[in-house]
């Protein structure tokens, strides 16, 4: 696997994108990570809800090197009540 960060953001969203994690909406107004990469040579621009990067980033730490795009469950962010 050859992976490099080229840039990465956390803007407000203007307009409606999909989250490469689960496939769910980013609502505008929605802060969120916007990431432009590098993996094996091909250039990628992908959004993620904050959570959702989150669980990608634990995903990665246990060793994992790929994961399927919109395939994912997005993280409950409700609070237990």
């Amino acid at each position: 696997m050859s992976y490099s960060l080229i840039k990465e953001t956390w803007p407000v969203a203007r307009k409606r994108h999909k989250c490469i994690w689960c496939g769910e909406s980013i609502l505008p107004s929605e802060k969120h990570r916007h990431e432009i990469s590098n993996y094996c040579g091909e250039l990628q621009d992908h959004r993620w809800h904050a959570e959702c990067d989150e669980a990608a980033g634990e995903h990665f730490s246990n060793g994992e090197e790929e994961f399927a795009p919109y395939d994912n469950d997005r993280p409950d962010t409700k609070e237990a009540q």
